[in-house]
């Protein structure tokens, strides 16, 4: 006899059924909300067994409730979620948050950004409700009309990233958002061989490596993020080279989905972002949460 969910659940990697569960509860949350929730989907589909990143709530079986749990650097993470409509104020959320937040206090985890798309009225009044503040927006864009290039600079050579990369890797990702470099420690030999993902980078006269950007990879979708150039080769449409090689590359892979994000006030990028095809889809907020509150 089966025994009916009911509750919270902790997740350790996901299976079938609740991958499922969890995409039928956004797309009821999305058309009764007319949001485009995040949920990086493509990473719930590649959990990591050993280690609790997803909160499910449940109602006589039905899965009413979900928080998933970012974790990019082992110092941040980021958490996202969503509750049936017809199960909202009942604490459902809360539960779910302070779940997430007992597991990063559990993972040293010392910075959380709750992401809350703009238009939530939902989500919005719940981030009220916490000692919280607005740290930063970002749109979502989607490649919709490809604008590729006919033809590259000569001495630009472009290749995936090797073991002796990861210094670059580390320095370029430090200057190009803003931290330090000890900050920066996520990239190792393990990492760069992890099929789920490709870490691109751009080498000048087959020396120096100049720019670098990684993707998140699933099924068709890809997820282009970490893009980066170093400060005294921008305005050199090296940048601009990186990303189209990276596209056709992703093209090559039938990867028919390619998506990233953006700062709102990243002028630059959008720009650059605007002119290979890119079009935005949804605007996201983040919240700084200090997890020893």
């Amino acid at each position: 006899m089966t025994i009916a969910k009911q509750g919270m659940y902790r997740a350790q990697g996901l299976t079938q059924t609740e991958l499922a569960a969890i995409e039928q509860l956004a797309q009821v949350c999305n058309a009764h909300d007319g949001l485009d929730l995040k949920i990086n989907r493509e990473v719930l589909r590649t959990r990591p067994a050993d280690q609790i990143n997803d909160f499910l709530y449940y109602e006589h079986d039905t899965l009413v409730g979900f928080l998933g749990l970012y974790s990019f650097n082992p110092q941040e993470g980021e958490i996202s979620g969503m509750v049936h409509p017809e199960y909202r104020r009942k604490g459902i959320f809360t539960a779910l948050f302070h779940a997430a937040l007992e597991e990063c206090r559990h993972r040293h985890i010392v910075r959380l950004l709750l992401i809350v798309e703009h238009i939530s009225t939902s989500g919005q009044e719940f981030v009220k409700t916490l000692a919280s503040t607005y740290d930063h927006s970002e749109y979502k864009m989607v490649l919709e009309e490809p604008r590729l290039l006919s033809s590259f600079d000569a001495h630009l050579q472009f290749r995936e990233a090797r073991e002796e990369d990861i210094p670059a890797l580390t320095h370029i990702t430090a200057l190009a958002f803003d931290l330090s470099e000890q900050g920066v420690a996520w990239y190792s030999k393990d990492v760069l061989a992890n099929p789920a993902h490709r870490y691109c980078v751009a080498v000048l006269e087959n020396v120096d490596v100049i720019g670098k950007l990684d993707v998140s990879l699933a099924g068709d979708e890809a997820f282009i993020y970490g893009f980066g150039v170093l400060p005294e080769y921008r305005g050199r449409g090296y940048g601009r080279q990186l990303l189209a090689h990276t596209i056709q590359t992703l093209f090559a892979l039938r990867k028919t989905r390619i998506a990233l994000e953006v700062a709102v006030v990243n002028k630059n990028a959008l720009s650059l972002y605007y002119s290979c095809g890119f079009r935005e889809t949804g605007s996201y907020d983040y919240y700084d949460h200090a997890t020893n509150l």
